[in-house]
């Protein structure tokens, strides 16, 4: 998973490849990639930044720009979260069955 992110697009994976990790994974012929795939989104999980630790940030004395959070244009997103507006459908990959096969092609 690291090479996707490699600064030298010539050492990334090809999408052949990525594919076929996919079908192992899927398959769960390959169990190394599954164990990779569950410490990935378990990273990915412990390492979300919270609204606290965004605030409590210190800024630079001599910034002249700081990032904050748009609180009045937020605040109500919660209330449009089930409205359908054909948006990519995020899937958990350690959550796929053999029998979601058809769902995702």
């Amino acid at each position: 998973m690291k090479r996707c992110w490699d600064s030298n697009p010539n050492n990334r994976p090809s999408a052949i490849e990525v594919g076929e990790f996919i079908r192992l994974f899927r398959s769960r012929k390959n169990e190394e990639i599954e164990k990779q795939f569950i410490e990935a989104e378990e990273y990915r999980k412990t390492n979300l930044l919270s609204v606290e630790n965004i605030q409590s940030t210190t800024h630079h004395p001599q910034a002249y720009y700081t990032s904050r959070l748009l609180n009045s244009y937020t605040k109500d997103l919660s209330k449009y979260d089930n409205i359908n507006n054909n948006s990519v459908e995020i899937v958990d990959f350690t959550m796929i069955s053999a029998d979601d096969e058809d769902k995702y092609k």
